[in-house]
């Protein structure tokens, strides 16, 4: 089974999404910022992380450059899901390094799923 790390700060949206996760066969972890889903990497390896980016204690750029320069894991698959659409917090967000980027208010479940399922695809095998 496949597990999934849902970071955001927003309680009821990050719980909305985890349950729809699980409906859907994923394990979810959850994680309400950054360094909380810094924890989360480092002690379960998630297959795919999806990202809020603004979040107040370390936001979803420099959780990113954690992630990819000092753990080392360029692979790990990450989709953003984020209510900003353009801004200097998104300019961060290098696009190579990232599956997707979702805006929040169009993103649809399904689009969740795809984006997530597309990531998995893309592991290593």
């Amino acid at each position: 089974m496949n597990s999934v790390l849902v970071v955001d700060d927003e309680d009821d949206a990050r719980k909305l999404l985890a349950r729809y996760l699980e409906k859907l066969g994923y394990n979810v972890r959850q994680a309400p910022s950054g360094k909380a889903a810094l924890s989360e990497i480092i002690n379960h390896q998630p297959d795919v992380v999806i990202l809020d980016l603004m979040m107040p204690d370390m936001d979803g750029p420099s959780l990113l450059e954690v992630v990819r320069a000092y753990l080392r894991l360029e692979s790990l698959p990450v989709v953003v899901l984020s209510a900003i659409e353009d801004g200097p917090l998104i300019a961060r967000v290098p696009s190579a390094r990232v599956n997707d980027i979702l805006i929040k208010s169009k993103a649809k479940l399904e689009h969740i799923k795809a984006a997530v399922e597309q990531a998995l695809c893309r592991l290593p095998s």
